[in-house]
C-alpha cells in the first residue's frame, strides 16, 4: 500500500477514534477557546475536504474546487453521521489513482484561479488540512473535559512527529 494511502488511513482512524468517543451534546457545544466554534464544526470541515476531493474524482471530474463542497450541517451536529462519512471515505479511497492529473479551481479575492495539480498532491493537502483541524479539535477536547485521552500524536503533523523522534534519539 502506498505511503500516502497509509497516512490517509491513519488520519481517518484518528478521526474514527474521537468521533466514537463523544456525545452529540459535547460535539455541538460552542467552546470559548475556539471562538465559540464546536468540535462538530471543525470535524465537518476536514471531512468535507476529503468528501469533496474524492467525490469529484470518482464522478470523473478533472477539476477540483473545495469552495463547492456541500457543507452538510448533519456532519457538524451528529458524530455518528460524521463517523459514517469517515467510513465512506475509507471505502472510496481504494478507488483512487494517485497519479491522476487534476486542475484546482479556487476563489482568490474576487478572482477565480485554476492551477495544475494531481490527486496525490490534493490528497496530501487534505491530510495536512485535517491535521490542522484535529489540532484545534484536541484543544476543544481538552477544554470540554470529561472525555477520554486522545493519542499523543493526535493533531500533530507527520514532519513534527519525525522531528520530535529524532530529538529523542540524539
Amino acid at each position: 500500500m502506498p505511503p500516502l494511502y497509509q497516512a490517509t488511513l491513519q488520519l481517518l482512524a484518528d478521526g474514527r477514534e474521537y468521533l466514537a468517543s463523544i456525545s452529540a451534546t459535547q460535539y455541538q457545544q460552542p467552546i470559548n477557546i475556539l471562538s465559540q466554534s464546536s468540535i462538530g464544526q471543525h470535524s465537518r470541515h476536514w471531512i468535507e475536504f476529503f468528501q469533496c476531493l474524492i467525490g469529484q474524482v470518482i464522478n470523473q471530474s478533472c477539476e477540483i474546487c473545495y469552495d463547492d463542497r456541500v457543507r452538510d450541517l448533519q456532519l457538524e451536529s451528529d458524530p455518528e453521521a460524521a463517523l459514517a462519512a469517515v467510513h465512506q471515505i475509507e471505502h472510496e479511497l481504494s478507488q483512487l489513482e494517485l497519479s491522476q492529473k487534476l486542475q484546482l479551481k479556487a476563489q482568490v479575492s474576487e478572482d477565480t484561479i485554476v492551477l495544475p495539480t494531481s490527486l496525490s498532491r490534493e490528497l496530501w493537502y487534505a491530510i495536512e488540512h485535517a491535521i490542522h483541524h484535529l489540532a484545534i479539535i484536541k484543544i476543544g477536547w481538552k477544554a470540554l473535559g470529561n472525555l477520554p485521552e486522545l493519542p499523543a500524536d493526535f493533531g500533530i503533523a507527520y514532519s513534527t512527529r519525525l522531528h520530535r523522534k529524532q530529538l529523542v534519539e540524539n
